[in-house]
């Protein structure tokens, strides 16, 4: 075992965010965050036409740059819930992009995560991540 593997994913996410902050764009860097259950397997393959069974979760120090560029409002805590709103997402769906698939899960705000495949590399990428208000008839009671 290696020390990684006793740091939770929120952890190692947060750390990859806060790295972000001081890193330039070329020296990018990656964190496994997970892979997807069987269960989720099923569901992207018939999204995405194609197998992703072997595939890794993974967040870059690109895609962080880019979230808090276009999407500002996404705080570090926010980071840290990518793997929840991802395991308990109320719906996962085709994204704008063949390749990409959305997670969409309401908690305080309604909260979108997007990845994308690099099938070359076995890898299901953070394209992006934002949050919206939710609208009053999609409020959890």
């Amino acid at each position: 075992m290696e020390i990684q593997d006793f740091i939770s994913i929120e952890e190692r996410i947060l750390k990859l965010v806060r790295e972000a902050k001081n890193t330039k764009w070329e020296n990018n860097r990656w964190v496994i965050i997970g892979v997807p259950t069987p269960k989720e397997i099923v569901i992207l393959n018939a999204l995405l036409n194609c197998d992703v069974t072997g595939f890794q979760r993974m967040i870059d120090i690109s895609a962080v740059k880019h979230i808090q560029k276009k999407h500002p409002d996404i705080t570090e805590a926010d980071f840290c819930l990518i793997p929840m709103i991802i395991a308990a997402a109320d719906d996962i769906m085709m994204g704008k992009y063949p390749d990409t698939i959305v997670y969409r899960k309401v908690l305080d705000k309604e909260y979108y995560y997007v990845e994308c495949t690099r099938t070359g590399r076995k890898r299901l990428a953070t394209k992006t991540f934002y949050k919206t208000r939710t609208a009053p008839d999609s409020a959890v009671p």
